[in-house]
């Protein structure tokens, strides 16, 4: 054994080769084995390669016996549980080391401060970040730019804009994370242009600074902006292709947002888990099922874990893209199940008009021993007015208060509106409106309204089509199914009235949009569109098809 004083630098040099997870904890065993002390020095080292375990770090550090006058071991611990901050109660163990620390360790420095206050974000408690704050004035680190920037980041994750702004005017030197911070604290609050004049004002600017400004406007739904900002960055990474394809989708622009994909396949970037999500998304509502099956190959070839949550955002994209058959044999592939594939499952075969299938599939879940949940009774009571099964979907909806303790949500209510509206029972359909526990929304007066419309009845269909107007006012389709409605009726006052009142609010009808797949290409049309080569064979075919019986 080597001569006391070289031990430690010899166990330190040990440590530095331990760079991985696994191999600090061999070494320390090997340690403890041999019952060698730990230096601190060491320690630090073992610490940083074991940063994955924060009660690890902390049985380190209690080994040490030097610990108590180290500030590199304590910040290095403080700092193990800042990296698990998602954890309110790590964080909580973190804050309560920090306490410690003031007590009966050495003065905490601008790099303990900072790591105690990345774990007080997830406790949310102003008093303990306010007690920071005043440590650190108190110890003279107000100029840390290290600690500044993480004192205005977890005002900001607490909401407290003005307290950020003045820690930031306060500083004596900023740089970009400040900056960056800064950024992010007003997008979270929701103030996209005092984030923007921020980022302007910014002499310095870095890929997050773009990304975080970015990210601010798709959370205020500006999707436009966001891809100004797109197009302006000098550099990118994958997560700003990824708020790209977002505000794609959040506009509605679906086929905008596989292209967008498609240009980032031609970087050097790769696809990642939040990548893949948001384009099955895009898929499913663009409905193209060759671009399903390109996203499917892709996924295939390994880009990102076949999980079960990627699983089930696949049986919906095929779902939605009208391949149920790829769907089911999906969903059976699928191990384990959790209750989303069977919600999305049960879902899918709703909508496809496999009402018996899809209830068959709710039992075989419910035998799996899977509680269901408010999503399921939507997909379940969504089959049973498909198949026309009044009678189970009553039952349905009544066990889910007396056998599974669910809420019932407006949704439910309008489901049972769509069941008894398209068994024609229009009546029954709106007591159970009148009957409802919950204020109806748009959706329980829209099903109403398409079953009276079905079976002809403009008396109810009038009713429903003016609570339509009175919850959505500016929405012009309501005004033009109320004015079929009264003129299936052949009330043409009443429907010049329609008219009259769409004009003094200023209401326009959104044309109408329609995509159609041939031979892998989507084809987009407009209401009365004469814009495709082939207009006039495609009217000719819609004539035709118009003239055939139903």
């Amino acid at each position: 054994m080597p001569p006391a004083p070289r031990l430690p630098a010899l166990l330190t040099g040990l440590a530095n080769r331990a760079t991985s997870p696994a191999a600090a904890r061999q070494l320390h065993a090997q340690l403890l084995l041999r019952g060698l002390p730990l230096p601190a020095r060491a320690a630090v080292t073992l610490l940083n390669a074991s940063s994955s375990s924060p009660r690890y770090a902390r049985a380190i550090f209690d080994s040490v016996p030097a610990a108590s006058a180290n500030v590199y071991l304590w910040t290095a611990t403080i700092s193990s549980y800042a990296k698990h901050a998602s954890s309110p109660a790590l964080a909580a163990e973190a804050f309560g080391l920090f306490r410690l620390m003031l007590r009966s360790g050495p003065p905490p420095n601008a790099f303990t401060v900072s790591s105690v206050l990345k774990s007080l974000s997830t406790l949310r408690e102003v008093h303990e970040v306010c007690q920071a704050h005043g440590f650190m004035m108190k110890a003279g680190l107000g100029s840390s730019v290290h600690a500044g920037s993480a004192l205005l980041d977890s005002y900001g994750n607490l909401g407290r804009v003005e307290d950020a702004r003045r820690v930031f005017d306060e500083m004596p030197a900023r740089n970009v994370v400040v900056g960056n911070a800064m950024v992010a604290c007003y997008a979270r609050a929701g103030d996209v242009e005092a984030a923007q004049e921020m980022f302007d004002g910014m002499e310095e600017r870095d890929l997050i600074s773009w990304n975080t400004l970015m990210s601010g406007r798709l959370r205020q739904g500006d999707a436009g902006v966001a891809r100004c900002l797109f197009d302006q960055m000098p550099q990118r990474n994958v997560n700003s292709w990824n708020m790209m394809i977002t505000a794609c989708s959040q506009a509605g622009l679906w086929a905008d947002s596989v292209g967008v994909f498609n240009r980032m396949r031609l970087t050097s970037f790769q696809p990642d888990a939040a990548t893949m999500a948001v384009l099955m998304s895009a898929c499913a509502q663009l409905g193209s099922l060759s671009v399903a099956r390109q996203v499917h190959g892709l996924l295939h070839k390994g880009c990102v874990e076949m999980n079960c949550h990627v699983k089930n955002s696949l049986i919906d994209m095929f779902a939605k893209c009208g391949c149920i058959s790829e769907a089911r044999f999906l969903f059976g592939e699928t191990r384990p199940k959790d209750v989303v594939s069977y919600n999305v499952m049960v879902t899918a075969l709703a909508q496809h008009g496999h009402g018996k299938d899809s209830l068959k599939l709710f039992n075989d879940m419910i035998d799996e021993g899977l509680q269901p949940d408010a999503v399921t009774f939507l997909g379940v009571l969504s089959a049973c007015a498909h198949a026309g099964l009044v009678y189970d979907g009553k039952h349905y909806f009544e066990s889910m208060g007396t056998t599974y303790a669910i809420q019932k949500s407006a949704d439910h209510y309008a489901c049972m509106v769509d069941l008894y509206g398209r068994a024609g029972l229009i009546e029954e359909a709106h007591c159970f409106v009148k009957m409802m526990p919950v204020k109806p929304h748009a959706g329980v007066w829209g099903a109403l309204l398409s079953a009276c419309r079905k079976h002809c009845n403009t008396d109810v269909g009038e009713v429903a089509a003016r609570e339509l107007i009175m919850i959505e006012p500016m929405n012009a389709g309501n005004y033009v199914l109320l004015a079929n409605t009264l003129a299936r009726s052949q009330r043409w006052d009443a429907v010049e009235d329609v008219r009259r009142l769409m004009r003094g609010n200023v209401i326009e009808k959104d044309i109408g949009l329609s995509w159609v797949e041939v031979d892998t290409v989507v084809h987009e049309f407009l209401t009365g569109d004469f814009s495709h080569p082939s207009f006039n064979q495609i009217y000719n075919i819609l004539e035709h098809l118009y003239l055939q019986p139903t």
